[in-house]
């Protein structure tokens, strides 16, 4: 398996009410690519039959991923890793490849 390292820097933008995320990837071989993802709640909040509304369900968007190919599979790993880790199950990817992977 390839090693790669994985920085974070949290971005939030007020008017879309988004946490954005740029990924930064490195390895032996230096800088191999970045990704952003933005994270929000889905707009849709389900209402239970007593008017009780359900917890918005956090989703994610990746809309820059641009990594160094023998790189793409384990870099995307440590992202859904992150995102899994605060509390973000769905994420919504612009490729078919990164949608295979991401699930």
């Amino acid at each position: 398996m390839v090693d790669v390292n994985m920085k974070v820097q949290p971005s939030f933008f007020d008017k879309e009410c988004a946490i954005v995320f740029s990924f930064y990837f490195d390895a032996a071989v230096g800088e191999v690519g970045e990704a952003v993802v933005y994270t929000c709640e889905e707009k849709n909040p389900v209402t239970l039959q007593g008017g009780n509304s359900l917890n918005k369900e956090k989703i994610a968007f990746v809309k820059e991923f641009s990594i160094v190919k023998e790189y793409q599979d384990v870099s995307l790993k440590k992202i859904k890793e992150f995102l899994n880790v605060i509390g973000i199950k769905k994420c919504i990817t612009q490729t078919m490849h990164l949608d295979n992977l991401m699930n």
